[in-house]
């Protein structure tokens, strides 16, 4: 049998050989990746799974925030590094580490819960909905031109990376209270994640790079990015990967693409994450040059349903009875009187019948603001009369959709 405990620093070498292997990777054993480890890790947050002295499953969670519809931080447990060896599938490993995993979310007193998943069908059952979504974007910058209506007043300059360290997380800052769903960084994150740029991490592709924008010699956005050079008979074929880019104005968003489809020998770019409402298609002069692929991004899980519905906003008024069903946490399952009022919700939980029902998956998945109560409740997800299922959506629905920017 198995024992889940928190791991110590003793058991830190083969937790990071087991993470590794089970996402099918070779163990980096280099001092700055075990520094890394120590810096960004909370060893009571870890939770592994023993069997003898071995470690056959892996989890850990972050403690970090998130921003909610209205600007407020709401502290997020961030679900992470999951693993189960692949000897030891199928036999109620994942189910009894995330029970312990939300055991501990509930003891620090996270309303949320959030991760990315490695497999989308796994984390729905653990009350996981997917409530940011992103675009892959593809572009083929020999055939693209901006717009003269986007003719950017800022401009655009490389900075080193001492110098981004000073500017860059200002501007995150700056931006952070104005997009749900973007996260709160630690200075040992900015450290250990952001400006980390080890060699396993490029993919072939060059050093990080970083360009800022500036409006009148006051920044406003920046981006950073990797190059990787490539010629295929005499013809350059080289490759632009944008890591991150935050525009706290129109003219700095327009400036930084204008910059990166404009750079000389490197006619692909693409952007693994951006917001599904970026109007860059918009900026340039044909549209269809600028490819496009929606994937899920952020799950969300509500530990604390009157806690999460009461720190968020709300663009339209109105009031409504919410069932939530929760399989793995019986004591989340109730009905959730939601009253708002000049945008700002109260929440209390009633002994009375819902009006509309639907799983904790589901109100993951809507909280945020990006989810489509319709679509759900036509997929069979959301049970209640037709008209109180539209005013479900209208009421947890914003205009500016959701956006995470990284992974975790």
């Amino acid at each position: 049998m198995w024992d889940i405990r928190p791991i110590t620093a003793a058991d830190a070498d083969l937790f990071r050989a087991r993470l590794a292997r089970g996402f099918g990777r070779d163990l980096e054993d280099d001092e700055a990746t075990r520094e890394r480890f120590e810096a960004i890790f909370e060893y009571p947050r870890t939770f592994a799974v023993f069997e003898g002295e071995d470690i056959i499953g892996t989890g850990a969670g972050f403690s970090l925030a998130v921003t909610v519809p209205g600007g407020a931080l709401v502290p997020m447990a961030g679900t992470t590094v999951i693993t189960v060896q692949p000897t030891h599938r199928r036999r109620g490993v994942l189910r009894a580490f995330m029970d312990l995993h939300l055991d501990d979310v509930e003891a620090n007193g996270e309303p949320l819960a959030g991760l990315w998943a490695s497999e989308s069908s796994i984390y729905g059952r653990f009350g996981y909905g997917p409530a940011t979504f992103r675009n892959i974007v593809e572009v083929d910058v020999s055939a693209v031109e901006m717009t003269r209506e986007t003719a950017a007043p800022a401009l655009v300059r490389f900075v080193e990376v001492e110098e981004a360290k000073t500017l860059v997380p200002d501007l995150y800052e700056q931006a952070l209270p104005t997009r749900a769903g973007m996260l709160s960084r630690k200075a040992e994150w900015w450290t250990h994640r952001i400006f980390a740029d080890p060699e396993s991490w490029r993919d072939g592709m060059s050093m990080l790079r970083f360009i800022v924008a500036d409006e009148g010699g006051v920044p406003t956005g920046y981006a950073t990015f990797r190059q990787k050079a490539k010629w295929e008979g005499f013809v350059s074929e080289g490759q632009v990967g944008v890591e991150e880019l935050i525009a706290l104005t129109p003219a700095a968003h327009t400036a930084l693409w204008a910059f990166l489809t404009n750079i000389d020998l490197f006619p692909k770019l693409e952007y693994w994450n951006t917001p599904v409402d970026d109007p860059l298609p918009f900026k340039v002069r044909d549209h269809r040059r600028v490819g496009r692929r929606l994937n899920d991004a952020l799950y969300l899980r509500v530990m604390d349903v009157v806690a999460a519905l009461e720190a968020r906003t709300y663009e339209i008024d109105g009031r409504l009875l919410i069932g939530v069903d929760d399989s793995t946490r019986p004591e989340v399952s109730g009905t959730y009187l939601l009253e708002v009022e000049d945008g700002s919700g109260s929440c209390t939980r009633v002994d009375v019948p819902a009006e509309v029902r639907l799983a904790a998956d589901v109100l993951g998945h809507l909280y945020l603001g990006g989810g489509d109560a319709l679509s759900m409740a036509a997929a069979g997800r959301i049970d209640g009369d037709p008209e109180l299922v539209r005013r479900l959506h209208r009421l947890f629905r914003t205009d500016a959709p959701p956006w995470c920017p990284e992974v975790f």
